[in-house]
């Protein structure tokens, strides 16, 4: 048996015997709205990202959109620099330095009921891309769909991959010729669920 089969055998095996608390966040590329504007909605969540609001603080907070795969666009306001504890503002600019601001595309598991029950398990990195948001990038995340990939990664410098949907990602072909068309940069980093 191929290492590739014993690997899907591997994650069929797992999926069929997870609870359903458990499916709800197993990381896939969910169903999507299938949306002729899909351009004109990943242009607003651009947009969008490179907008600060005002915060429930009175103080102007910059956020990471979300783009749900029912083509909604959430905003998550992140945290102002001082309100990070001490030095982690300092290995996030070690990360991905402010300057020059970049554009950032993520390909996460954005399946809306497994964000509203918990964000952090559904994006285990996502307090990184606050992070990124707040020192002055531009952050937005999708599911990866391929009707997306091309308006989702349009003009971005730099493409963030949950590791835990490379398996759906594979099966589309591919990916990465696709992608780096749309990108601005050619930069691709994939993050490991271990490791966010």
């Amino acid at each position: 048996m191929k290492t590739a089969d014993k690997i899907c055998r591997f994650f069929i095996h797992k999926i069929i015997f997870m609870s359903d608390g458990d499916r709800l966040f197993h990381p896939h590329i969910p169903e999507v709205d299938i949306r002729e504007d899909i351009d004109l909605i990943f242009g607003r969540a651009r947009e969008a990202a490179d907008e600060s609001t005002i915060g429930s603080d009175g103080l102007y907070h910059r956020q990471v959109i979300i783009v749900t795969p029912g083509r909604l666009l959430i905003g998550k306001e992140c945290p102002l620099p001082g309100e990070f504890p001490g030095g982690e503002l300092e290995k996030l600019i070690n990360l991905l330095p402010p300057s020059p601001p970049r554009s950032i595309a993520v390909i996460a598991y954005t399946y809306l009921e497994a964000l509203k029950q918990d964000l952090l398990k559904a994006i285990p990195f996502f307090g990184f891309l606050m992070g990124f948001a707040t020192i002055g990038h531009k952050v937005w995340v999708f599911e990866g769909h391929p009707t997306a990939l091309t308006a989702g990664c349009h003009d971005a410098d730099l493409l963030m991959v949950d590791g835990g949907l490379l398996l759906d990602l594979e099966k589309i072909g591919n990916w990465h010729e696709e992608v780096l068309k749309s990108m601005r940069g050619s930069e691709i980093k994939i993050v490991t669920r271990e490791m966010s």
